[in-house]
Order: C-alpha cells, then sequence, then structure tokens
C-alpha cells in the first residue's frame, strides 16, 4: 500500500490546449515533487492510474485532505478548469445533502469557488457559490448520469470570469453551460479540498477520488474528452455530418418550470413534446430550475442564462452572447454540422401592458402602441441593437429568433380580423420591429392569412370565456441566406395532459 499522496505539475500536449496542469495522483510509480503523508488513508487498488484514494465505509480514515494552497490555487483567476475521477461502489449512498467531492469554498472567509459533490440522488452536481455566499447549482439526473453504479466516471469543470460562464462535463461530454454574470464576485482564495466539505468525517463523501486535476486554463470540449478516452479507450466523440440540409427548432413557454402539473410529472411532460416533435434546438422560457431535468430526458446539453432562459441542444453550443438583461434575452452559436454553425435568440418580454385590459376599456389604438413603448418595444428594441452591434444578426450565418413575445404580430391584427379583436386593427411595434430588422415570421411565411390560420398560441390552459379570448403571442423568426421554413406549427396537446399555459412553436428549417 502507497503511504504518500503526490502532486506534480505536467506540460500536456498544446494540440489539447491543456497548459499548465496541477495533479493529485495516488501513483507511487510516478516520480514527483510534492508530498503529503497518507498513512492513515485507504488506498484502493484499482483506480483510475494504479491505487485510488478510498472514502468509503471500508476506510478506517476518512478525513478530506487540503491541499497546498500555493500550488493548487484559483486566487484572482480569471480562467480555470478542474477535473476528477470518482466512482462510487453498489451500495454506498451520500448524506440527504449529497457530498463534497471536491471544492475551494469557503463561506466564513468569504471566499466563493467552485464545488463538485455526489447527490443524494445517486448523480453528481456542481456549482459555483460568490463571495456573498449565494451558490447556483446544476443538478442533474441519475438515469442519465449516474455516480453509483461502481464505474470510474470523469467529472469535469471550467470557469471562465471573463466572459462570465463556466462549463460542465460528465464522461467527457459537455452537459451544459451556465451564466455566472448576474452572481456577485468570485474571488477563487480559499483553500482546495478534496473528499469533503469541512475537515470532519461527518460529511465526507462516500466512494473513491483518483486523478484530480486543476488547470490554469479553460479546457477545450476535445481536451475534456481525451481526459475521458485515456481511459475509456474505446469512447468515441459523436461525428456530426458533413452538411445538414434541415433544422428543427421550438420556442416553448413551459409554465413555471412545467411544475404546475406535476414537479416529476410536469417536466417529464414537457420532454415527451420536444421528443415527439423532433426538436433539435429549443427555447425555454420559464424554465426556473426544470432545465437539467428536461436535458437529461431528452440527452441535450443545457445553457442556462437566467432562471427564465435556457437553450436546449442536440448539437454542440460552441459560443454564448450576453445582449440587454439575462432574464430577457439569452444568445447562443451552435454547431449543427462540419461545416455549418447557425446563431440563436430565445427571448422574453414583458408581460404588460395588459393587452385585454386596454380592449375591455376602449383605449384608443395611438395609446395602445404608445404603450408598447414603455416596457415590450423597447426591450425589443435594445435586444436587436445590441445584437447587431455584435455582428450576430447579420452576415451569412443563418440567425433564428424565437420567444415569448407576450403580444400579438401586426400581420394578425389586420381589417380581416378586425371582428376577433374587439374591433381593433393596430400596428404592433414588436413584430414591426422583427421585419425592420430583416427577420422573417416562419409560420406567417407559410400561413399568411391569420383568418384561415390564426395559430392562437395563447392559451392552452384556459377556455375562451374564462381568458377573455386568445391570441398569438409566441413566434419564431428567421433570416439568413438559404433559409426557409418547411414546417410550422403549434403544438398544444400531450396524450395524458398539457403541461403549459403556453403552445409550442415548432418550426422545420431547409438550411
Amino acid at each position: 500500500m502507497k503511504q504518500n499522496i503526490f502532486t506534480t505539475l505536467l506540460c500536456c500536449l498544446p494540440a489539447l490546449a491543456w497548459g499548465q496542469a496541477r495533479t493529485v495522483t495516488f501513483d507511487a510509480r510516478t516520480q514527483q515533487s510534492r508530498i503529503l503523508p497518507l498513512e492513515k488513508y485507504t488506498l484502493y487498488a484499482d483506480g483510475v492510474q494504479d491505487e485510488a484514494l478510498d472514502f468509503t465505509a471500508a476506510a478506517a480514515y476518512r478525513i478530506p485532505i487540503e491541499l497546498d494552497s500555493m500550488a493548487f490555487t484559483a486566487n484572482g483567476k480569471q480562467v480555470y478548469s478542474a477535473a476528477v475521477w470518482v466512482r462510487i461502489p453498489k451500495g454506498e449512498v451520500q448524506g440527504a445533502s449529497g457530498s463534497v467531492i471536491v471544492t475551494n469554498v469557503n463561506k466564513q472567509a468569504k471566499a466563493g469557488g467552485f464545488t463538485i459533490g455526489a447527490a443524494a440522488n445517486g448523480s453528481w452536481y456542481a456549482g459555483f457559490t460568490d463571495d456573498n455566499g449565494g451558490s447556483l447549482w446544476y443538478e442533474p439526473t441519475a438515469a442519465r448520469q449516474p455516480l453509483d453504479d461502481g464505474r470510474w466516471h470523469l467529472l469535469a469543470l471550467t470557469y471562465n470570469g471573463r466572459q462570465g460562464k463556466a462549463r460542465f462535463y460528465y464522461d467527457g461530454k459537455n452537459v451544459a453551460i451556465y451564466n455566472l454574470r448576474e452572481m456577485a464576485g468570485i474571488n477563487g482564495r480559499g483553500r482546495m479540498r478534496i473528499g469533503g466539505a469541512d475537515s470532519t468525517e461527518w460529511n465526507a463523501f462516500n466512494g473513491q477520488i483518483d486523478e484530480f486535476a486543476f488547470y490554469d486554463t479553460q479546457l477545450t470540449p476535445e481536451a475534456v474528452f481525451r481526459l475521458y478516452s485515456s481511459y475509456y479507450t474505446r469512447a468515441r466523440l459523436e461525428q456530426l455530418p458533413d452538411k445538414r440540409e434541415e433544422l428543427r427548432l421550438m420556442g416553448f413557454n413551459i409554465w413555471h418550470g412545467g411544475n404546475e402539473t406535476g414537479a416529476e410529472a410536469g417536466p417529464k411532460r414537457v420532454a415527451d413534446i420536444i421528443r415527439d416533435s423532433g426538436a433539435e434546438v429549443v427555447g425555454l422560457i420559464e424554465t426556473y430550475g426544470s432545465g437539467p431535468k428536461i436535458a437529461d430526458e431528452l440527452g441535450y446539453c443545457l445553457y442556462l442564462h437566467s432562471s427564465n432562459l435556457s437553450i436546449l441542444s442536440k448539437f454542440p453550443i460552441v459560443g454564448t452572447a450576453d445582449f440587454f438583461h439575462p432574464f430577457n434575452c439569452s444568445a447562443a452559436k451552435i454547431r449543427v454540422s462540419k461545416t455549418q454553425t447557425v446563431n440563436y435568440i430565445n427571448l422574453w418580454l414583458h408581460y404588460l401592458p395588459d393587452t385585454r385590459r386596454q380592449l375591455l376599456d376602449r383605449v384608443s389604438v395611438d395609446s395602445i402602441v404608445a404603450g408598447e413603448w414603455t416596457t415590450r418595444a423597447a426591450e425589443l428594441e435594445q435586444i436587436l441593437h445590441e445584437a447587431d452591434s455584435a455582428g450576430f444578426i447579420g452576415g451569412d450565418v443563418p440567425t433564428f429568433v424565437s420567444g415569448d413575445f407576450n403580444i400579438d404580430s401586426h400581420l394578425d391584427w389586420i381589417e380581416s380580423t378586425r371582428d376577433e379583436h374587439e374591433g381593433y386593427v393596430v400596428p404592433w411595434p414588436t413584430s414591426l420591429l422583427m421585419e425592420q430588422a430583416g427577420f422573417t415570421d416562419s409560420y406567417r411565411k407559410l400561413y399568411p392569412d391569420p383568418k384561415a390560420y390564426p395559430c392562437k398560441t395563447w392559451s392552452p390552459a384556459y377556455k375562451p370565456e374564462e381568458n377573455g379570448f386568445y391570441y398569438r403571442i409566441d413566434f419564431i423568426f428567421y433570416k439568413g441566406p438559404g433559409v426557409e421554413p418547411r414546417e410550422s406549427r403549434m403544438i398544444d396537446t400531450h396524450r395524458v395532459r398539457f403541461p403549459s399555459d403556453h403552445a409550442a412553436m415548432l418550426t422545420v428549417f431547409g438550411l
């Protein structure tokens, strides 16, 4: 049995973009530079690299290990990555709140940082805590991302303070991206600890740990996968086609995380609707904690931009952009093939003014339009301005915008539909702004007659006599050379019960 823990500074392959890596390993054969005593610890013989640190019930001594604060520190770093191999033998369980595997958070010292842990549900969790004690957690499901199956699993995260983004990886695959810009500062000055949340055995991790590595750079998705495939040598990175002819895109306000019809049943029904539609890129509105569940049900990557907005993608999310307020707008660049990327914006505009109240009060058209510029129109104008200034909605890249606009379109409130709108014809400014920015309403492109094809997405949860009236407030817009809608429809049914007060909108685009 090996009696010491070793750390080393590795110069890794430039092709992997690894940079400097500090690694804690338990391989006695490796000649390394720093030694910490391990006489009291039990080592598990069948580690990723020779032996591994054992924190299971079979180990007599389970005090978490604090690492050398000079060699292992995130203090002041704006970019870094962490990766650790973890195994939980079948039958080992974690505490009711889960168990920390590695962290550098010290709330008492107001030292923000990262945490990777084992969840009570048999999966894992990871996240960041800011210097004020506020935390943002990624909590996936055991069905897609199990830890307690007796296999070695690679857990990793990357942090980019300049961009305000973090990526989370399970077994070499980028499963989530989180926006950290709404958090306070994260100074990273706390000491890194392996095996538990504190220096006692009370809350120690129940499992085995091997090959913890800390990098002074942001690992690429390819680099993380190569770490994983260095152990699971038969693993293969999923390959994209050379060219994609079609993209299925959905926008869906899921109503309080889909939870209105059940905290478990509701999100599953949301996932059912997405899966049955074949949607490959989805903009969720009112995500409210259900993003990881829904993404795991589908096997998609989750980009959580705010509590409200998230993007699910079957394809790699290769970049993100920040426009206006995170609660109102999220944006991502998505690689759909080896030769094609698309730009996508998912948005939510303000629910006021109350259009129904205005119509009942017989407010003038001019006053209605002026009211739009106090909230929704002003929000959208700023989003489009910032996106255009960043070059995100121009050029030759196919670009899509979907979301809950909370108001109808000027294409719908016309003379032929006056009788459906309390006698009003209204040039709604939000849809006009989209048109002026070069975007086309995908549904109206295919179905230009609003009388014959109203597509009233608000609201399948209410009867017209209860809600006052139905109207179309959920849209998918597009622009870019060669992009044409082939199919567009609203979805407002589920085989058991529809989980939202908004219909989902789906458009199939030719690329």
